[in-house]
């Protein structure tokens, strides 16, 4: 039997990808899936869709240390080019398929550096150059949805912009046999703006995002262990700390998040990013938001549990909110918080409740019914795809498709 194998970075990815792995995998076909974070790789071994998969082998392949240190890069002689080749041969691996990361189109390198990466690559890299030895096909898939259609400029995107003539250096992605995203407004973004040729660039809808996994994912999810709202309070409020570098003012959030921290009615939950040195909050920052009725929530607590113990999720521009859409519950974005040369799908299609002042948001929020915002009836197949079975299939058919041929 082949075998497709799915290479995991970290919590993100494996989060938007284990989807597409569930799909692949729960009716008998052999997967491998390699996790090169430890902590993402004792999680996954007791999730509730590997439980009802047994034809999925989870092997760690963590890093020893810290990243371009000398033992990490030790490490990395444990999937040398010759190990790598000989377990994808073992394992009758078909199909590699990973989060999108770079490529190894248009690489011209000495022999030297030729011999180095033979035997000490990055294990992501590795695999692609065994890949291509063996004419094995990759497929990079989306660790992540987007609500842009617009780039978000900020200092580091805008200065490797003009180091390419104004484009985003993607060109090494052209070496995927599949380049894959979940919405075509997302692709053409990316292809617009990049040095991506776009000729391997496919849309298959977000695995992650659509009502059958979201389902399954909020019926598994643990309960939130929140303090109980007391008298006066009718609204729990649950707020994401956005991402600083997407052009999202952070003074102003501050004031936000204290402005909602004042409100008698409400409890505020207040949620740090996945990706914590983005959205990072001082401590100074925190003790200045403490308040009786603000909930401070960092670490060891997942989002769905949360979302599902919140009556209302308020976010910028995470897709997280993506969730709260489908569950039916309400979703405001202070859009006055991020740059206005950032444009959403939001902005297009609805779903969210846009305010443009703290004022406004506050009032918002504190008003006694809210309801979910209304949303463009093409507003499902436009951003997930369509129906969570249609989207899981066509993975699923795509990725066997792709390692049958």
């Amino acid at each position: 039997m082949s075998t497709i194998l799915f290479a995991l970075a970290g919590q993100a990815d494996a989060d938007n990808i284990s989807p597409a792995i569930w799909s692949v995998a729960r009716d008998g076909s052999s997967v491998l899936v390699y996790v090169a974070d430890a902590a993402v790789h004792r999680e996954l071994s007791t999730t509730w869709w590997l439980r009802e998969c047994p034809n999925v082998k989870l092997t760690s392949v963590a890093p020893w240390g810290t990243h371009g240190r000398l033992r990490e890069r030790l490490g990395r002689l444990r999937w040398n080019r010759w190990w790598l080749k000989r377990t994808l041969l073992q394992n009758n691996v078909r199909l590699v398929v990973m989060e999108w990361k770079e490529g190894i189109a248009h690489q011209h390198t000495s022999w030297v550096q030729l011999l180095v990466r033979w035997w000490s690559a990055d294990v992501f890299m590795q695999l692609q150059f065994a890949a291509r030895s063996m004419n094995i096909p990759t497929v990079s898939i989306p660790h992540g949805h987007s609500t842009k259609t617009t780039i978000i400029r900020s200092e580091h995107v805008q200065s490797e912009m003009e180091k390419h003539s104004g484009k985003l250096p993607f060109a090494d992605r052209d070496s995927h046999t599949a380049y894959v995203f979940a919405s075509e407004y997302h692709r053409r973004v990316i292809v617009n703006n990049s040095t991506m040729s776009g000729a391997n660039t496919q849309v298959w809808g977000s695995a992650r995002f659509n009502d059958v996994w979201v389902r399954r994912l909020y019926d598994a999810a643990p309960t939130a262990e929140l303090p109980p709202m007391v008298d006066g309070q009718f609204r729990r409020v649950l707020l994401f700390v956005p991402k600083w570098n997407n052009l999202v003012n952070k003074v102003e959030t501050l004031k936000l998040i204290g402005a909602l921290g004042n409100q008698s009615q409400l409890q505020l939950v207040v949620r740090g990013h996945l990706r914590a040195k983005d959205a990072a909050l001082s401590q100074a920052e925190l003790s200045a938001l403490g308040r009786s009725n603000v909930v401070m929530v960092i670490d060891g607590v997942s989002s769905p549990s949360l979302i599902r113990a919140c009556d209302v999720l308020v976010d910028v521009d995470s897709s997280i909110a993506f969730d709260a859409v489908l569950l039916e519950k309400p979703y405001v974005r202070p859009r006055y918080l991020q740059d206005a040369s950032v444009r959403t799908i939001w902005d297009e299609l609805g779903g969210s409740h846009q305010t443009d002042s703290l004022e406004a948001t506050v009032a918002l929020l504190t008003q006694p019914v809210l309801q979910p915002a209304h949303r463009d009836a093409t507003f499902d197949d436009v951003v997930f795809g369509g129906s969570g079975e249609a989207v899981l299939a066509r993975y699923r058919d795509e990725l066997r498709a792709l390692a049958n041929r």
